[in-house]
């Protein structure tokens, strides 16, 4: 009865991986609504890679990376702040060849704010999350800035 048991969460697992994985492998913009799925932003270093070009998820777990102190990031960048009522979330994609561009739209406490996303296309066909940025909050921020990565040498 117990090995029926561990045999059925073992299943349930490997369908769990590959479901989460099969929305990493697709359009720009599933990329962006799976990063929005999650419920926190402490990603494993498996799972970040998959979300992030390659320098900008060292830089963000570099940033984490010492319980002790508050990094530069101090704020959910999915939404530009660190709590809130978010409403209305929505997605516009624009893809042209190797980049795209994701905004997500949204309410926060009722006020209009978007955040967008730049990806950038790996040899293999996947894509990363390259940058995020918004304007709408009350400070406007650029997670490359923010991190001292250069804007113009992306390491997909």
């Amino acid at each position: 009865m117990i090995a029926r048991h561990i045999r059925i969460a073992a299943a349930a697992a490997v369908l769990a991986a590959a479901c989460s994985a099969s929305a990493w492998a697709g359009a720009p913009g599933d990329l962006v609504k799976s990063l929005y799925a999650e419920r926190a932003l402490g990603f494993d270093t498996a799972k970040s890679a998959h979300y992030f070009a390659a320098d900008l998820d060292a830089a963000l777990r570099a940033d984490s990376s010492n319980p002790e102190e508050v990094g530069s990031i101090n704020f959910d960048y999915r939404y530009g702040s660190q709590d809130g009522r978010i409403t209305g979330l929505q997605f516009i994609e624009d893809t042209d060849r190797g980049q795209s561009r994701v905004v997500a739209v949204f309410k926060n406490d009722r006020r209009p704010h978007s955040v967008d996303w730049f990806l950038c296309r790996r040899q293999d066909g996947s894509w990363r999350i390259a940058d995020a940025s918004s304007n709408t909050g009350a400070t406007p921020w650029d997670l490359r800035t923010m991190l001292k990565l250069p804007a113009d040498r992306v390491l997909c």
